[in-house]
């Protein structure tokens, strides 16, 4: 991993100059800063700004890849266009506006509704924390809580999740229960990239995000394309990650699109 700033080296410049350029973003801690409440996080207008045009431009593809529900994600970015992966990759909400999801996991979403309905008392009763029913995943928010609350918290998510065979994993002060289906960012940035032809030989595909979802994204997508430029977003706290590269915050990012959309016009 290295720390990149403008300009880009122009390796990495080279492998993002193919057609069509598939770019895929994490949302919160990409596109916009993390928020104490996830309703409280919101792109800027001069990111909206950005992608709009990069979605304009017709040898362009934009995804969304977020842990936030695939309408959530999309409502807050406000982007026509864009493509936008749910959920962790168990949805998927064209640029036309019609949801798809794995009809495999379809028995699957009673156990992530049951353990809502368990894991609802708990969470209430501790202060500051919030549970976050996305359907196909929930999220126990925790960032606003007392930190000698969060481990019993944790505990009681991680038992009600093995009790109901669904698994947990970590974000940014936030732990997840999802189906035990084989499906995260990594196979969700892999099945885009193919579906939009990121892979093909004259094509170029980036991928970049914030979290410890996200890791599975930057090892799956290396593994599939070594052209794949991986970015992780670091506030410089020298996080492990298989990325290629690091940019410090939304606002770099920002500038990072700035300048690939003058290399792309």
């Amino acid at each position: 991993m290295s720390d990149v700033t403008l300009p880009i080296p122009e390796e990495v410049a080279a492998r993002l100059d193919g057609t069509p350029l598939v770019l895929m973003l994490d949302v919160d801690g990409t596109l916009a800063p993390i928020a104490p409440r996830p309703e409280d996080a919101s792109v800027s207008p001069a990111m909206r700004a950005l992608l709009e045009r990069l979605v304009a431009n017709p040898a362009v593809r934009v995804v969304l890849v977020s842990g936030r529900s695939a309408a959530d994600a999309n409502a807050m970015v406000r982007v026509r266009g864009v493509w936008t992966v749910g959920n962790h990759g168990f949805e998927i909400l064209t640029p036309a506006g019609e949801t798809e999801t794995d009809a495999d996991l379809a028995g699957q979403s009673a156990a992530v509704t049951q353990a809502a309905r368990e894991l609802e008392p708990v969470v209430a009763a501790v202060h500051g924390a919030r549970l976050e029913n996305k359907r196909w995943t929930l999220s126990v928010h925790y960032r606003l809580a007392a930190r000698d609350a969060v481990p019993a918290l944790r505990a009681a998510v991680e038992r009600t999740a093995l009790g109901l065979r669904l698994r947990v994993t970590d974000g940014k002060e936030v732990v997840e229960v999802r189906p035990a289906a084989h499906v995260d960012k990594g196979t969700a940035v892999v099945t885009m990239g193919e579906r939009l032809h990121g892979f093909d030989p004259a094509a170029s595909i980036l991928f970049a995000g914030d979290d410890r979802t996200d890791e599975d994204a930057f090892v799956s997508l290396r593994a599939r394309s070594r052209r794949a430029v991986t970015i992780r977003v670091d506030d410089g706290g020298g996080k492990k990650t298989a990325a290629e590269i690091t940019l410090r915050d939304p606002a770099a990012v920002q500038r990072f699109l700035e300048w690939l959309a003058a290399r792309r016009a």
